[in-house]
């Protein structure tokens, strides 16, 4: 996990261009000429695989790396390792000490298959999804901070910090990352309104820029030979140097867009369990409800931390509420997943609409972000139905 104190120290090297044609490495990026403001944007990708690699997509305020400019970025960030099995979502802004709240999210590989990320961005929020299923929401806070239009943004490259997407073997290359399409749909206050599709067939160079520069923490240089179209795919290719391009096939997607749920099967009336069912199954017993602190990352001026509650019982719960303990005032100054209350040493977090029902061993996971002086300890945290 690139941990938010890591991130802190890296940020701006990670977006200050440097000179190119200095590194063995070669990777790909890709931008849009224009920039919006507020949207959804809906791809279909295949992530790159191998430890040190990064597949992502993100927003980007233009200069954003500049002095004195107040920086703005939302992340999808698809880490290669292990499968490719993790992805993280991240919102950072602010100017000089940034604000980054990110999350970890773990599924089945993303670089055996094609799969649908979503953002929605709109004034005072911002959503990810993952074929059709809403996996993080933050309103308010740094969703409110998004203000100024971005650009959307492809890229792959190998991070040469292996805390984070762990050590980098060049015996694995060439490697790609593969997008099907991306649509921008435009926000008129109340709905979303398709603008533009492309399809990939060509790079449309009236769309998209492509990337000649690199960054400190990039084991490569971003060049355009790398940015390639083939067969209705753009493809993000990572070679040494002198082995540039792709000529390639890429992987066939056979399903192009899932985000429709499949039907369920009927349901059963006797099964106390299914949601539809008029029968009220049992609530949890006390201590079968479990909150836990999964991380805690803190730096001079602040703290992030993420709180998972968990259904240990056999019974499916509608609600949940999670009350915390500090031993110092909490100074929270942003939260996400959860409607939160603080007041004196207490924090309250119950549920969204979205993230309310739990099944047996199914959990939710929230965070907090707050300003202390780094000495913070981990909250006492307990959870009960609500």
């Amino acid at each position: 996990m690139y941990s938010t104190l890591l991130r802190f120290a890296c940020v701006l090297a990670l977006s200050t261009p440097l000179l190119t044609n200095a590194k063995p490495y070669k990777s790909a990026e890709v931008y849009t000429l224009d920039s919006e403001l507020y949207g959804k944007y809906v791809m279909r990708l295949r992530a790159g695989e191998g430890s040190g690699l990064v597949s992502a997509f993100f927003l980007w305020k233009e200069g954003s790396e500049l002095e004195n400019t107040f920086w703005e970025e939302v992340d999808i960030e698809i880490l290669g390792k292990n499968g490719a099995n993790a992805w993280q979502s991240n919102i950072i802004t602010g100017q000089g000490n940034k604000n980054t709240s990110e999350q970890v999210h773990t599924t089945p590989s993303l670089a055996d298959d094609y799969h649908t990320f979503t953002l929605e961005w709109t004034p005072d929020q911002m959503r990810w999804l993952i074929d059709g299923e809403l996996v993080r929401e933050t309103n308010g806070g740094q969703a409110s901070a998004l203000t100024s239009p971005s650009q959307a943004r492809f890229n792959f490259w190998p991070a040469n910090i292996a805390g984070w997407v762990g050590p980098f073997d060049d015996s694995i290359l060439p490697v790609h990352m593969y997008v099907n399409w991306i649509e921008y749909h435009t926000w008129d206050g109340e709905h979303f309104e398709l603008s533009w599709r492309d399809d990939f067939e060509t790079l449309d160079a009236s769309r998209w820029g492509i990337a000649d520069w690199t960054f400190a923490e990039n084991s490569a240089d971003f060049t355009a030979v790398n940015a390639t179209t083939q067969n209705g795919y753009l493809v993000l290719s990572m070679t040494h140097e002198g082995q540039e391009g792709y000529t390639g096939t890429p992987p066939e997607d056979d399903n192009s867009d899932p985000t429709d749920p499949e039907p369920t099967d009927p349901t059963d009336p006797t099964d106390p369990t299914d949601p539809t069912n008029p029968v009220d199954p049992p609530n949890p017993q006390p201590g079968e409800l479990t909150c836990e602190v999964s991380s805690l990352n803190q730096w001079n001026s602040g703290y992030q931390m993420d709180i998972t509650v968990t259904n240990n019982s056999t019974s499916p719960i509608t609600g949940w509420e999670a009350d915390l303990s500090f031993d110092v005032a909490p100074s929270l100054s942003n939260s996400w997943n959860a409607n939160v209350e603080s007041e004196g040493l207490a924090v309250t977090a119950s549920h969204l609409s979205w993230n309310a029902n739990l099944a047996p061993g199914v959990s939710a996971t929230f965070g907090l972000m707050g300003n202390s002086n780094g000495a913070l300890n981990t909250p006492e945290c307990s959870a009960s139905t609500h």
